[in-house]
């Protein structure tokens, strides 16, 4: 009887622990969902905020671009940039107007549609951003590893330095040529 009764204790323990583990992962599940949802509202109200800042600097924008072509009409000099100028703010100011109408989840659905109706343009933004991008960073390491090597003062470039010859080096002062490496011409 001592042999059932602790087949049946353990039955009984593994199958609390059981409900334990399972009561766990679900708290764990719906604290997820909440968690997520809370990430939902926060990013959506953050999208919304900045679309409707974004679109009233838009419209400041559009107001004083009309202001310079008003001003170059009124001078009677550049009619043609005056146009320009004029066209220009209509349009900035109908995407500032479209952002602070639009809500954040309405403006990515639109975005989304844009996408599916033109990928090629969208891959094309994305090739030239990231061509942007990586000439930004390829610019700003050079600076950052330049400033890094000692004796970077100056440029150095072509002429000798301290760094490969001193005093006694014959060739510090003179500059690198082709001749150097056995190239005419």
């Amino acid at each position: 009887m001592v042999s059932t009764d602790e087949g049946t204790d353990r039955d009984g323990l593994a199958g609390q622990a059981s409900a334990q583990v399972q009561e766990a992962a679900s708290t764990a599940q719906e604290r997820t969902a909440e968690l997520k949802e809370q990430g939902k509202r926060k990013l959506g109200e953050t999208l919304e905020q900045r679309t409707n800042e974004a679109g009233v600097q838009a419209q400041d924008l559009a107001r004083a671009l009309r202001r310079s072509g008003e001003q170059l009409s009124n001078e009677g000099e550049g009619q043609q940039v005056a146009g320009l100028a004029q066209d220009a703010a209509d349009r900035i100011e109908r995407f500032g107007g479209y952002l602070e109408r639009t809500s954040g989840s309405e403006l990515v659905r639109d975005m989304e549609a844009f996408a599916r109706r033109r990928p090629w343009i969208v891959a094309g933004i994305g090739l030239f951003a990231g061509l942007a991008a990586s000439r930004f960073l390829k610019a700003s390491s050079e600076r950052r590893y330049e400033g890094s090597l000692p004796g970077a003062g100056s440029s150095g470039y072509g002429y000798g330095s301290s760094t490969y010859g001193g005093a006694n080096d014959r060739y510090a002062d003179e500059p690198i040529g082709r001749e150097s490496f056995g190239v005419s011409g």
